[in-house]
């Protein structure tokens, strides 16, 4: 039943001049609300105590076009054991995903093959030519995301961003987030104290 499910949708893609390549799930999903979506992740203390390596509470995810039309910013909250932690950078949708510049796949979890490739900034104005990290964001079916993290990734201690990023280490319990889409009011905060420079 799901293949065929799968054939009729391919065949409607090549109908509609659109190969599964063309297909963008990201515009997709920012079209539905006024160009921005927004993700949440809380763990409660029960799942907490059955894991407790893992540092992360919660996970606020933010996609939104930037203002002068040059692709997505991700803003990203992690609220952690160790205080929170901002990671603000450029999202796009790419198919194939998650490869390094030798067509390797940089992490191995990452199911794909489509999603966001994303990219973190190290300052807040783009000067720095210091990569923040690449990560990738699985949205398959354009409603709940899945957030991979690498080892580390370039993230300010404060929402303020004095200076440039940190790198934040992620261990092996803190390195994939299956997300749920919230309101967009509740990414506000995120939006407007972390502007992006584009």
């Amino acid at each position: 039943m799901r293949r065929a499910k799968n054939r009729t949708f391919l065949a409607l893609l090549m109908l509609a001049g659109v190969s599964p390549a063309q297909a963008d799930p990201l515009s997709d999903l920012l079209k539905q609300d006024d160009g921005a979506a927004c993700f949440e992740r809380i763990y409660d203390d029960a799942h907490l105590a059955r894991n407790p390596r893992q540092r992360t509470r919660s996970v606020l995810m933010s996609l939104k076009e930037a203002e002068d039309g040059g692709g997505t910013v991700i803003r990203i909250r992690f609220q952690r054991t160790d205080g929170e932690r901002y990671v603000v950078g450029t999202c796009e949708w790419a198919n194939p995903a998650n490869l390094d510049t030798m067509g390797e796949k940089m992490i191995p979890a990452f199911r794909g093959p489509g999603g966001l490739d994303c990219h973190a900034a190290t300052d807040v104005d783009g000067m720095s030519a210091e990569e923040g990290g690449d990560f990738p964001v699985d949205l398959r079916d354009g409603t709940v995301p899945v957030l991979y993290m690498p080892e580390d990734i370039a993230a300010w201690r404060s929402i303020d961003r004095p200076g440039n990023a940190e790198f934040l280490p992620f261990g092996t319990d803190d390195n994939v987030f299956r997300m749920d889409r919230t309101d967009a009011g509740a990414c506000r905060v995120l939006v407007d104290a972390l502007p992006w420079f584009g």
